[in-house]
């Protein structure tokens, strides 16, 4: 009878919930601009103004990257601080789930230990993958100005590398010292970085973001707007690593790989 009085609670709590983020979407929603509205900024001459001048404004040849890290740099700062509370609330989450894996147990290493990932084949291969996968993300992040990529895909491929180089046992996947928490240390850095590279301008009688006041003398301004394209997507590759090593780490600690 408790149970079913708990669990009638929890739904009523739910329904709730659900009622008040649906209120708010709707009286959020009656304030945005119509989609397909000819007043809208994507239908005016702004569109025009990125395509014309993207590169001339900002040395980067790649108009997309031009647009988000640079005319919209502040959608790509929430963009970046979204990633970074993904990773805060998966901790929230399985913060009360066990810990399955406890890596200063000796006994647990011996019998939970694995000597191939399926075959030395397999092993093998995934050792020489690995530090190409990362090093195409260093690549990825570094040339985001020129061709396709930017931080968001460098960061993904980065921790494509960490998460080969952590099921590969023969690197021991279980006596790993790295937790959850480094990681998220990691993802808040990376959003640091993108904030402090904001503020930087303020004191060059600046405006938050405005690359062009970057305290950089020698350059031109189209260059220091792409040194500050360069600075936030170090940033935001540092985030989007860091949240999907805490987000692999948090799951594979609370995983018993014997079921």
């Amino acid at each position: 009878m408790e149970e079913k009085k708990i669990r009638r609670k929890k739904i009523i709590e739910l329904a709730l919930v659900i009622v008040l983020v649906g209120i708010g979407a709707i009286k959020i929603g009656s304030f945005l601009p119509t989609i397909g509205a000819l007043d809208t900024p994507a239908n005016t001459d702004i569109s025009m103004y990125y395509i014309n001048h993207a590169m001339e404004d900002t040395h980067a040849q790649n108009i997309v990257t031009a647009v988000l890290a640079d005319y919209r740099s502040f959608d790509t700062l929430f963009e970046t601080c979204v990633m970074l509370l993904s990773g805060v609330a998966v901790m929230v989450i399985l913060s009360d789930k066990k810990k399955e894996i406890h890596s200063n147990n000796p006994e647990n290493l011996e019998s939970k230990h694995i000597t191939t990932f399926g075959s030395s084949l397999m092993d093998g291969a995934f050792r020489i993958v690995m530090p190409i996968i990362l090093i195409y993300g260093i690549y990825v992040l570094f040339h985001g100005e020129v061709s396709l990529g930017g931080g968001f895909q460098a960061g993904a491929l980065i921790s494509c590398a960490y998460l080969l180089d952590r099921i590969i046992p023969s690197f021991d996947i279980i006596n790993r010292s790295s937790k959850e928490e480094a990681g998220l240390v990691i993802a808040a850095s990376g959003t640091l970085l993108y904030v402090i590279t904001g503020i930087i301008p303020m004191f060059n009688d600046g405006r938050f973001l405005e690359f062009g006041k970057l305290p950089f003398t020698w350059e031109t301004i189209a260059d220091l707007h792409a040194d500050g394209i360069l600075m936030i997507e170090i940033g935001v590759t540092i985030c989007v690593a860091g949240v999907i090593i805490t987000i692999l780490e948090a799951v594979l600690e609370r995983t018993d790989f014997n079921d």
